[in-house]
C-alpha cells in the first residue's frame, strides 16, 4: 500500500509509477502500469552499494534476464530488467495481496496443513530454478508473496532477478548477499553454493512457519550468524505445543551446517516435513471430497491463535535420543578411544577430580561423566549455563537467569552439590594459574577462591573502540583464557581486538588490533593463539609485542582450543575433526577424525576431550 509519501522514483521510460509498496534492504518497489500492455507491475528500484557498483550492475541485468525465463506458476515473473536514467530496475507481476513476513508477523504460527501448503509451492519454485542452475539466496518470508485469489491461497517466490548461477563461486564479487536469519552456512563462509543454501534457506522459513520464531533468536546479526555457523538445531516441537518431535528431525537434516546432509531437494524436505506432522499428501478424488478438505483446512486456520507458542519459560525437557557427544582422544596415539552419548548439546567442558563437566545452554542443564567412558548424568543447573570454570576441585559455572540477569555459582566439583552463588551477567569465564575470572560486558571480573562465600575481587572495564560506531560496538566479550601472568580477552565479531589483563589484578597491559573474528583462545609457546571459525584459521599473538604472526591453516571452522604444555588442539565442527599444532613449531602435526560437530575442547587426565553433536 501507498505510505503517502514523496516517491522517489517519478518515472521510469514505458512505465507510469502510481505508488510506493515498500522499501527493502536492496531497493524500493513501486506500483506501476506498464503502459506500451496496460498492465499493471511491481517497479522495483535497486538501491545502495550494488546498484553503484557497475560489476554488480551488469551481472544483475545478466542474471535477471534468466531469471525472466524461468517459467513457473509459483515465481513472480521478471517482465524486464535494465537501467533508465542511471537507475537499476526490474519490471515483475504485481501481485494484490500480502506476504509472508506480514502474515508472521499478524498471526504468529501457522496452522500446520497452512504452513505446509505455502511451503510446498515455494519448494516446488526452487527445484525449477535449480533445475536451471539458478539460486535464489535469499529465501524468506519477505520474498514469498499471498494471492487470496479464488478461494485459494497462492504463493508466489519473489526476487528471482536477484539469483545466481551456480556457476558463480561465493558471494557475488565478494559482496555478502542474503538475510541473516535465513542464510546458509556456506554462504557466510563464501564457499561455493548451490541449490542446497535454498533448501537451508527454506527450512529457516517452514520454522518460523510452524514456530512463530526463526531457528536462531539472537540480539544482533552477527550472534546470529554466527549461530549459523555453529550453535545446534533448535528443537522446533519444545517451541510450540502440539508439534510431533518427529519434526525435530527433518529439521536436523534441512538445517544442516553440511550441504551434504541435507535432502535431495526442497520438495523431499517438504514431504518429510509433511509425514513427520501426519499430515496425509493431497491424494486425487471426488469434487465433493476436494472441497471437504478445503473447508476443513479454512475451519482450521481460523482457529490457528489456539496454538501455544513457547518462547522462553518453561524449558522443554532434554531430548530423549541422544543429539550430542563426548569423545576421548588419546594424545599419545592420537587415536579416539571412547565415544560417549549425551541427551542434549554439550558445548563448553572442564575436566575436574568429579568428571568431565558440560554446559547445556539450549536445554538448560549441566552434564557429568563421572569416569571415562561412564554414564553422562545431568544435574540441574541454576539458570542456563553459558562456560565453565574448574579450579581446586570446584566448578564455576556462568548461567543466564531471566529477564537479562545472569548468575555464576559455585559447584563441588565431585558430590556436584552447589555452594554458592552471584548475580552476575556473564558471557564468559576462565581459570588457572590459582585465579577465576568471569566477563560481561564490559566488565571483567576475578573471583574469590579461598572457599568462602563468592566474591569479585578485581574489576576491569574493558573499553570500547573509539569512536564508537554501529559496526563496531561489541555486544559481549567472546572468550578468555588465563595462562602466563595474563588473562586474554576476545572481543567478539564486531569488536575484533583482544586485551591482556594482569592475571591478579587486572590492570589492561595492552590492546591489540586483530582484524578478523575471534571465536577461541588458548596460551601456548608463548603466544595467545585464537581461533577463527570463519576462515579456517588459528592465529598466533605474541605474548610480549602484541603482534599477530602468520596464521595457520586447520579443519573447517575452527571453533574450541586447548592447550597442554607446547601442544594444541582445536576442534573442527563443520569438518568433524581435531587438529594437533605443535605450539613451538608453528605447525599442525595431526589431524583426528572425530565424526559429528566438534565445538570444544579441554585436556588433562592424560587424555583430550571434546564435546558437541553428534548430527
Amino acid at each position: 500500500m501507498d505510505d503517502g509519501r514523496p516517491l522517489a522514483v517519478t518515472a521510469v521510460p514505458g512505465y507510469r509509477v502510481e505508488g510506493l509498496v515498500g522499501r527493502g534492504g536492496m531497493g524500493e518497489v513501486y506500483r506501476a502500469i506498464d503502459v506500451r500492455l496496460g498492465r499493471p507491475v511491481a517497479l522495483k528500484v535497486l538501491t545502495g552499494a550494488i546498484a553503484g557498483d557497475e560489476r554488480q550492475r551488469r551481472r544483475l541485468i545478466e542474471e535477471s534476464q534468466r531469471a525472466a525465463s524461468l517459467d513457473h506458476p509459483n515465481v513472480v515473473p521478471v517482465y524486464e530488467a535494465g537501467e533508465a536514467d542511471g537507475l537499476l530496475f526490474l519490471a515483475m507481476r504485481y501481485v494484490a495481496g500480502t506476504d509472508l513476513k506480514v502474515l508472521l508477523r499478524r498471526e504468529g504460527a501457522l496452522e500446520p496443513g497452512r504452513a505446509i501448503a505455502i511451503a510446498a509451492q515455494v519448494a516446488d519454485a526452487l527445484d525449477a530454478a535449480h533445475r536451471r542452475d539458478l539460486v535464489h539466496r535469499d529465501v524468506k518470508p519477505g520474498n514469498v508473496l499471498l494471492d487470496q485469489a479464488d478461494g485459494r491461497e497462492h504463493a508466489y517466490l519473489a526476487d528471482f532477478g536477484l539469483t545466481q548461477s551456480t556457476t558463480d563461486r561465493g558471494p557475488a564479487d565478494g559482496q555478502f548477499m542474503g538475510t541473516v536469519d535465513y542464510v546458509a552456512p556456506e554462504q557466510i563462509r563464501g564457499d561455493p553454493i548451490d541449490g542446497r543454501a535454498d533448501q537451508y534457506g527454506l527450512a529457516c522459513l517452514l520454522f518460523e512457519c510452524l514456530t512463530g520464531t526463526v531457528p536462531y533468536r539472537t540480539t544482533s546479526d552477527v550472534g546470529a550468524l554466527f549461530a549459523h555457523l555453529e550453535e545446534p538445531v533448535p528443537s522446533a516441537a519444545g517451541r510450540r505445543v502440539g508439534l510431533p518431535a518427529d519434526v525435530d528431525d527433518v529439521f536436523e537434516r534441512g538445517l544442516a551446517k553440511e550441504p551434504g546432509q541435507r535432502y535431495e531437494s526442497c520438495t523431499a524436505l517438504v514431504a518429510a516435513a509433511r509425514a513427520a506432522l501426519r499430515l496425509d499428501a493431497p491424494r486425487a478424488g471426488s469434487r465433493r471430497t476436494a472441497v471437504a478438505i478445503v473447508v476443513a483446512l479454512a475451519a482450521v486456520a481460523l482457529a490457528a491463535a489456539a496454538f501455544v507458542i513457547v518462547r522462553a519459560e518453561p524449558r522443554p525437557p532434554a531430548t530423549t535420543a541422544p543429539a550430542g557427544m563426548l569423545v576421548r582422544v588419546d594424545p599419545r596415539t592420537n587415536a579416539v578411544v571412547s565415544r560417549s552419548a549425551v541427551a542434549g548439546h554439550p558445548t563448553n567442558l572442564v575436566l575436574t577430580p568429579g568428571g568431565v563437566w558440560m554446559a547445556d545452554f539450549t536445554e538448560g542443564v549441566l552434564w557429568r561423566q563421572s569416569r571415562p567412558g561412564g554414564p553422562v548424568e545431568r544435574i540441574t543447573s541454576n539458570g542456563e549455563p553459558r562456560d565453565l570454570a574448574a579450579l581446586g576441585g570446584k566448578i564455576y559455572v556462568a548461567a543466564d537467569g531471566k529477564a537479562f540477569s545472569g548468575v555464576v555459582s559455585r559447584y563441588d566439583a565431585v558430590s556436584g552439590i552447589r555452594e554458592d552463588s552471584i548475580d552476575q551477567l556473564t558471557c564468559a569465564m576462565a581459570s588457572g594459574d590459582g585465579v577465576v575470572w568471569a566477563a560481561g560486558c564490559p566488565a571483567v571480573q576475578r573471583l574469590s577462591t579461598d572457599g568462602g562465600k563468592l566474591r569479585r575481587l578485581a574489576n576491569t572495564s574493558v573499553p570500547y573502540a573509539d569512536p564508537g560506531t554501529v559496526e563496531n560496538s561489541r555486544a559481549q566479550i567472546r572468550e578468555m583464557a588465563v595462562g602466563g601472568g595474563s588473562v586474554w580477552v576476545l572481543g567478539d565479531a564486531r569488536d575484533r581486538r583482544a586485551w591482556r589483563l594482569d592475571d591478579r589484578t587486572g590492570k589492561l597491559l595492552a590492546t591489540i588490533p586483530l582484524g578478523f573474528q575471534p571465536r577461541s583462545v588458548a596460551i601456548a609457546g608463548g603466544a595467545a593463539w585464537i581461533t577463527d571459525a570463519l576462515h579456517d584459521i588459528v592465529v598466533p599473538v605474541d605474548a610480549k609485542t602484541g603482534r599477530p604472526g602468520a596464521p595457520l591453516h586447520v579443519g573447517r571452522g575452527a571453533a574450541g582450543i586447548a592447550a597442554d604444555g607446547g601442544t594444541l588442539w582445536v576442534a573442527n565442527t563443520l569438518d568433524g575433526t581435531l587438529s594437533r599444532i605443535d605450539a613451538r613449531g608453528r605447525r599442525v602435526v595431526a589431524t583426528v577424525k572425530v565424526g559429528g560437530a566438534p565445538r570444544e575442547v579441554t585436556v588433562g587426565g592424560g587424555a583430550v576431550w571434546v564435546a558437541g553433536d553428534a548430527r
